[in-house]
């Protein structure tokens, strides 16, 4: 990696000087003549780690700059009146700088080289394009050993696999989840976002994928998801962004889930061309004054922030994700008891698609 400016540090027992991006290192540094002393002398400086900056002046008159265990050379500060500084001002003006900028720039690297502050938005999305890359491929190969070659018959083949391959499957299905949750951090993506109305899915395999990955994730400890229906029919739109909708509210439905002997329910259910889900998990509720406000961006119900860690913004994006179906939610609750005495009871989600489509006869409707 090159640094802001010129450095100096030890690689394979060698001390090794190197250009930086802003200036050159001067060619002084480069002679035979000097190698001996300036070898000596920056070896010393190496030879322990600094946490704060600190500075001096080498043999050659330039100022170094030394924070943790890098050292930056070749500099001339605007503050210096030596008349030995100011000969250097004249041959190398593109080493000049005020103290303080180099102080700042310099504190600025060393934090996103140790990562103390922010990763470079350029290296997390070459990263994340990477894992993203492999990750496919491991699920590419997965669904080869698995058999995975019939949607419809995806619920039998898995039940049937081997328990060591359907762990690294579930792995490989998670992982791909929190990748496609990094998209929703673009504050543009569901404005921008356009579904293939070429495709067609079934919801109810949907639902059922991911009611499995979940009920073989790798928590010990966790209530069971309760999944019951069938339906025919499709809907047109991508896939995988449908799989994350479910993922949201199935994700919602366990973190709130307060009794882990009563799980999350989810019902599917087709009536009159029209698929509803119905996802219901049973914890505190929440309270009237809060319902009206769940879908928006950011927020969250005080019955749950001060208990539950969250961002306010799983709901949203549902919502959104949901509309970019043709879709309708609505929220509703059931207390415990009657007479809603207790604050206990089921937090309900209503999710309606009326715009099916009916495979076998090739329509809508």
């Amino acid at each position: 990696m090159k640094h802001d400016f010129p450095s100096v540090k030890f690689f394979e027992k060698q001390i090794l000087f190197e250009d930086g991006k802003f200036c050159k290192l001067p060619p002084e540094y480069k002679k035979e003549t000097n190698k001996k002393q300036l070898q000596e002398f920056y070896k010393k400086i190496l030879e322990t780690s600094c946490p704060e900056v600190s500075n001096g002046e080498d043999m050659l008159g330039f100022n170094y700059f030394k924070i943790g265990l890098i050292c930056y050379v070749g500099l001339i500060c605007e503050s210096s009146s030596r008349a030995r500084s100011n000969n250097l001002k004249k041959k190398y003006p593109a080493n000049r700088f005020q103290f303080e900028y180099i102080k700042k720039r310099i504190e600025e690297e060393n934090n996103l080289i140790n990562f103390h502050e922010y990763i470079p938005i350029d290296v997390v999305a070459q990263n994340l394009h990477e894992i993203r890359g492999l990750n496919a491929k491991v699920t590419d190969n997965l669904d080869a050993l698995l058999k995975f070659d019939n949607e419809e018959k995806w619920e039998e083949q898995f039940e049937a696999a081997n328990v060591n391959l359907k762990k690294i499957y579930v792995a490989s299905r998670l992982t791909k989840f929190i990748l496609d949750n990094t998209k929703f951090y673009n504050p543009n993506f569901l404005e921008t976002l356009t579904l293939n109305k070429d495709r067609y899915f079934n919801p109810h395999r949907c639902v059922s994928k991911i009611v499995k990955i979940y009920r073989n994730d790798f928590k010990k400890i966790k209530p069971n998801i309760e999944f019951t229906g069938n339906s025919t029919r499709k809907l047109q739109g991508d896939k995988e962004y449908f799989e994350i909708l479910i993922k949201i509210f199935v994700e919602n439905a366990l973190k709130y889930t307060t009794i882990q002997t009563i799980g999350p329910q989810i019902k599917l259910i087709e009536k009159n061309k029209i698929v509803t889900i119905e996802i219901a998990s049973y914890g505190t509720l929440i309270p009237q004054e809060d319902k009206n406000n769940i879908f928006l961006k950011g927020y969250r119900s005080n019955t749950n922030k001060s208990k539950i860690e969250g961002t306010g913004m799983g709901l949203y994006n549902a919502k959104k994700l949901i509309e970019k179906f043709g879709g309708s939610i609505e929220f509703s609750t059931k207390s415990a008891v009657e007479n809603n005495s207790v604050e206990v009871g089921w937090n309900i989600f209503t999710l309606t698609f009326k715009n099916t489509y009916n495979a076998e006869k090739n329509a809508f409707g």
